[in-house]
């Protein structure tokens, strides 16, 4: 399954055959740093158990609910793909989503989650998507501003992350 973002990015679903993409782009500290669920240092085990659970998630759902974003050549530049989704049973669910550091400021995850929030609303029913976004990365926040999300809350001391607690923006997008 192909989903068309723009001429040059796409959705398709994750392969065992990303690990060593996946690798490569985890050995940037700062995705580490800017996300809640990827380890550092990344291993081999943490795309085998990641693998198992997207595999897992989209048997469940009868179709995948994460997806690998891949570039104009079909290699792996990024992720995304939704938590607390029931297709057919959710009317709500939290998106997720990385990208490889050299595709960082293009444009890339703007397109990719205006793209997933389409199919969330048309094909999986849901009426509201949320996000959490660590207070510092004001990246993520301008790209779910430019999709039009808005920030419902801030969350103080929200995650804790290596003995630190961290704060985190609650933004929400509503089906029109």
């Amino acid at each position: 399954m192909k989903i068309t973002v723009t001429d040059q990015i796409h959705l398709s679903e994750l392969l065992p055959s990303d690990e060593a993409a996946c690798l490569e782009h985890f050995k940037e500290k700062e995705i580490y740093d800017l996300t809640l669920r990827i380890p550092f240092p990344y291993t081999k085990a943490d795309f085998q158990a990641w693998l198992a659970i997207v595999e897992t998630a989209t048997k469940q759902q009868g179709q995948p609910t994460h997806w690998a974003i891949r570039n104009g050549q079909g290699l792996l530049i990024g992720g995304c793909g939704f938590n607390g989704l029931q297709i057919g049973e959710s009317h709500q669910a939290e998106i997720g989503y990385w990208l490889a550091k050299p595709y960082w400021g293009r444009g890339i995850m703007t397109a990719v989650v205006r793209r997933l929030c389409e199919i969330a609303f048309a094909e999986f029913g849901l009426v509201k998507i949320t996000a959490h976004v660590f207070a510092g990365n004001t990246a993520s926040a301008k790209v779910l501003k430019k999709c039009g999300f808005q920030q419902e809350g801030y969350l103080q001391k929200h995650h804790l992350k290596d003995g630190k607690y961290l704060d985190a923006r609650l933004f929400a997008l509503l089906k029109a």
